[in-house]
């Protein structure tokens, strides 16, 4: 055996040390979800402090501040903030004793050098003051004074930014319409960009996402009153203001248009708290905006219009879930990355990725997300699927047919639907092709053309894109809606994707004809899906949705044909992508 001489087995164990060395230094890590060894956990303690602050009306909302810590005190040293803007109280102590706060998750952020506040909006939680209107200029007034208040505190580097989602992804947005000079970056989930459309997609205004309010007891249950108040006394009394709040659902009753003028609020409601309505005033802002959603979600579309119509610095993730779901994805390290780069000048490469990261459903493990630079991808292929007499749904137009739809307003499901609807194919016309003999993946904004007749001078139209798989179990993919009269297009003020859009101003309103012949053409909410080999696809037409409230019902029930011939083409038109991309 030979052997080595001592200055070479010197030399080996000096690089055997170097390599062990290297091997215990943390490697860094900056991918969507995943981020270490760019921002160390400096801390495994936080305190809360919690005091009332005026703004410009003399106001006063109740804010919590959480703050790094050293043995139960707060570092004195100064940090970026990050807020939440909520109406769902910022802090609540639970049935059971435990207390919870507006976004317990963030509060991590306090271990990497962050001070975190939760505060309720006016009329809401420990707040004074009455709501105006839901997300109205007021708030959005509010929002600026405490994003400023937050900037100028000795525990405060001047840097801020926001997250939270749903709503509170809204208070964002709202507050960014403001252009708050500290306001560095924000992070909002699954929320709108035209208020109008989330609401009343379709020209529906059918709460579809939202809840009944009491004004006596909406989320004030279990409220944690400020440090100040010993007593409880200065929360009563801001909870009987909190009895003059104007409740969302009468606001949209009165003002099913677009142009519609509130006389509860004294404006154009819609115009007002629109996110579209203030793109230029962000846009100068230069505000940088993290948009994330999940495809099973009322108004996921949104994300992808506030991505196309600003210029301001931008990401967009895409999950595979639904409202304010992240799953086993990390999205708290994702703020952590984000606000690294934004609010500790942390170059991390987070901002020279592609800008969109989204999941497609069914895909092969491991191959579920992808980056994208463009949205639409530009390989798309928007391909017809014609809706044919005898339920069949193929890629050939049929000559001639046509098939009845008896609207059935005993709508229901199992459970109670919240985000995304049930199955109603009992209830609609159902077209559907063979077995696939292949993967078919589509990604982007499926769009259907109804060639139809009714019985009645209106009606409400629901679409679903379907997946049937072999065991008969279905999930529906994409879902969208019309009310007949909304059915006018125009050319919208903004980058509408090059989707159909609908003004819906009262002028726009044009009733059926009944018997005659009307085309209804209107998108479905975007998905990135995988129909895999033996499943079968689906689309589903309905006159209702278990989710609709404030219903028109019609007597009787109108009768609507679905037409399938040469004059009259109905079909869903899907973004199908390419073979060579992930299957």
């Amino acid at each position: 055996m030979a052997s080595l001489k001592p200055g070479l087995v010197i030399a080996l164990l000096a690089l055997c040390g170097a390599v062990g060395a290297y091997a215990d230094e943390p490697q860094k890590v900056s991918h969507p979800g995943m981020y270490r060894g760019w921002s160390e956990r400096l801390y495994n303690d936080r305190v809360r402090t919690s005091q009332y602050v005026a703004v410009r009306d003399g106001t006063r909302l109740a804010v919590d501040i959480y703050r790094p810590a050293i043995n139960g005190k707060p570092v004195e040293l100064r940090y970026p903030v990050v807020w939440v803007f909520t109406p769902y109280r910022r802090a609540f102590r639970q049935p059971d004793g435990t207390i919870k706060t507006g976004n317990d998750p963030l509060l991590r952020l306090t271990e990497y050098g962050y001070v975190i506040a939760m505060v309720d909006t006016r009329g809401k939680g420990a707040s004074f003051g009455a709501r105006r209107g839901f997300q109205d200029r007021t708030e959005a007034l509010d929002g600026y004074d405490i994003n400023e208040w937050l900037a100028l505190q000795p525990w405060s580097t001047g840097k801020v930014g926001m997250a939270g989602c749903s709503y509170v992804g809204g208070s964002q947005k709202l507050v960014a319409t403001t252009a708050p000079p500290h306001l560095r970056a924000i992070f909002p989930g699954c929320t709108d960009f035209d208020k109008y459309d989330f609401v009343s997609r379709g020209g529906m205004t059918a709460q579809f996402h939202t809840r009944p309010e009491d004004p006596a007891t909406d989320w004030g249950e279990g409220v944690l009153p400020v440090d100040d108040d010993k007593d409880g006394s200065l929360l009563r009394a801001a909870q009987e203001e909190h009895r003059a709040n104007t409740l969302m659902a009468p606001i949209w009753k009165e003002i099913p248009n677009r142009d519609g003028w509130s006389k509860l609020l004294g404006s154009q409601y819609w115009r007002e708290v629109s996110f579209s309505s203030y793109v230029d005033v962000v846009q100068r802002s230069g505000i940088a905006i993290y948009n994330w959603g999940g495809w099973h979600d009322e108004g996921s579309e949104a994300q992808f219009l506030t991505l196309a119509n600003l210029r301001n610095p931008q990401k967009l993730w895409m999950g595979p879930l639904s409202h304010c779901q992240s799953g086993d994805f990390d999205l708290v390290a994702e703020h952590l990355r984000f606000f690294d780069y934004w609010l500790k000048d942390i170059d991390n490469g987070i901002m020279r990725e592609p800008p969109i990261y989204y999941a497609t459903l069914d895909a092969p493990a491991g191959k579920e997300f992808q980056f994208a630079d463009k949205w639409p991808l530009p390989d798309e292929r928007r391909t017809r699927f014609y809706l044919r007499d005898g339920g069949v749904l193929a890629t050939g137009p049929a000559r001639a047919g046509k098939t009845m739809l008896q609207v059935d307003y005993n709508v229901s499901c199992a459970q109670p639907p919240i985000f995304w609807p049930c199955v109603q194919d009992a209830k609609g016309a159902t077209f559907t092709t063979p077995a696939l003999s292949r993967n078919l993946r589509i990604t982007g904004h499926p769009v259907v053309h109804l060639w139809v007749t009714s019985t009645a001078t209106d009606g409400d139209f629901f679409a679903y894109l379907e997946d049937i798989r072999p065991d008969g179990s279905v999930d529906i993919v994409a879902h969208g809606r019309l009310q007949a009269s909304a059915r006018a297009l125009q050319t919208p003020r903004f980058n509408n994707l090059g989707l159909p859009w609908h003004r819906v101003e009262g002028a726009d309103r044009i009733n059926l004809v009944p018997g005659k012949p009307t085309e209804l053409v209107f998108a479905l909410l975007p998905t990135s899906k995988i129909f895999q080999a033996g499943h079968k696809m689906r689309v589903t037409i309905t006159g209702a949705d278990p989710r609709q409230r404030d219903r028109r019902e019609m007597s009787p029930p109108p009768r609507v044909e679905i037409l399938a011939d040469g004059a009259h083409t109905s079909f869903v038109e899907l973004p199908v992508i390419p073979d060579r991309t992930v299957q």
